[in-house]
This record gives structure tokens, sequence and C-alpha cells, in this order.
């Protein structure tokens, strides 16, 4: 994949508003868990949330890409790094604050993986802690046939992506185009992703299932959403 390069993701991706989107988390986390001070993000990326959160918690991350691990590592020194599927990890630790952000669940692509990962999750959340998921579109919300573009810098080079979205089934499918300039001429790349459509109930369900307490938040951090799950006491 393309986007096994740390350094081309933050460049595609440097849009998000990351300390923006972590003040509003502190203000949830304040919230839920009053002196919460350790945080586990799943599916952590290059770490991006981290920069801006490791002076207020202790922060460790899970990924399956070793590359966006190794980005991580620097962004946080302090942390700890593992390498990991969502669905079935066991970091023998359990932490005040479980995060998976940035629609990251999306990339189970079935209900049933949903669940599992779910549930791994609620299993390293520390009684009284917090489960935070930022869920991908549901099937209502998702439109096949729309294109995106969005473009950034990896020093003197300009990178560009071009998005097409589709369906199959339960899964959103977006074809995606990459350009790179080069000081010899511009390089090209095409990938295409694959995320799973969970509808409100479904994404509610595997909370429950969990035996957790879960509630929604329509905003989120970026306009998608966000599910809040405690333990039921």
């Amino acid at each position: 994949m393309f986007l096994e390069s740390s350094e081309l993701y933050d460049a595609i991706y440097h849009f998000k508003n990351y300390a923006r989107e972590c003040e509003r988390l502190r203000a949830l986390i304040a919230d839920a868990v009053p002196g919460a001070r350790t945080i586990l993000d799943v599916a952590c990326g290059t770490g991006e949330h981290a920069k801006f959160l490791k002076e207020h918690y202790a922060i460790d991350g899970v990924d399956l890409n070793e590359n966006y691990l190794r980005a991580a590592r620097l962004k946080n020194p302090a942390g700890r790094y593992t390498r990991a599927d969502m669905i079935d990890f066991d970091l023998a630790a359990a932490y005040d604050v479980v995060t998976c952000l940035f629609s990251a669940i999306g990339y189970v692509r079935t209900a049933d993986r949903m669940n599992r990962a779910i549930a791994c999750m609620a299993r390293h959340v520390k009684p009284g802690g917090v489960l935070i998921v930022e869920p991908w579109l549901t099937p209502d919300d998702w439109k096949p046939g729309a294109s995106h573009i969005h473009g950034g810098e990896i020093g003197a080079d300009k990178v560009c992506r071009m998005s097409h979205s589709s369906r199959q089934g339960n899964l959103s499918v977006l074809l995606l185009h990459y350009l790179r300039s080069r000081p010899d001429g511009i390089e090209h790349y095409s990938e295409q992703h694959e995320l799973g459509l969970f509808t409100r109930d479904e994404m509610t369900r595997a909370f429950e299932s969990a035996n957790m307490q879960v509630r929604y938040d329509a905003e989120g951090l970026m306009g998608r959403g966000l599910y809040l799950a405690q333990q039921r006491t």
C-alpha cells in the first residue's frame, strides 16, 4: 500500500486538526474519567494524537503497520507501541482510557470482527474507565460515486490523492490514486480500501455485548460521531 509510508500518510492527512481534536478529547475524558492518567490508542497510526496528548497522559499504542509505529515512537518516545490486530491483542495491562479514532474501526470490515474488536478493547479498560470509538460512516451516510482530492508536501515533493467511492454489499470501497512529484518526474500509485458500513444499532449492540453502557456523541471530533462506553456497574 502507498500509505505504508508514515511520511506520506502524514502529508495526505495534514488537513486534520489534531490539536483541536485532542482538546475535545481531553474535555470528554475529564468528564467521563476525572483524574485519568493512562491511554491506549488502538489503531494509533503515526501517533499524531499522542503528540498532543502526551503532556497530559501516559500513552501506549497498537497498530498493524510497523512503519506507523516507528513514527509514533519518535513522536512519543515514552510510549509503548505494539504491532497487533485490533480484534485480537492482549497487552496484559488496563488503561483509564482506550481510544480507537479516525474511523479505524471500519477496517475490520465485518460486523463479527467489529464485535470482536470492541470486546478486545473493552478488556483493556480499567474499572471506571472509558472506551472511546470514532466510527466510520453508516450505510445510510455512505455516498457511492463521490470523489475527493487532498494534497500535501514532503519536503520539496508535492503529493496528492484522489478518491472515488463505491459500495459492495455492506462494504464501502475507496479507489485511491496518488501522485508524488520527484526531481526526475511524477510517480503514480493506486490502491483500494474496504471499510465495513455499520449501523448505529450494530455498534451499540457491540458495546452492550461487552457489558458496557454506551452513549453516542453526534458531533464527535470531526463530524463522524463518537461512542463513549463504560463498564456496567
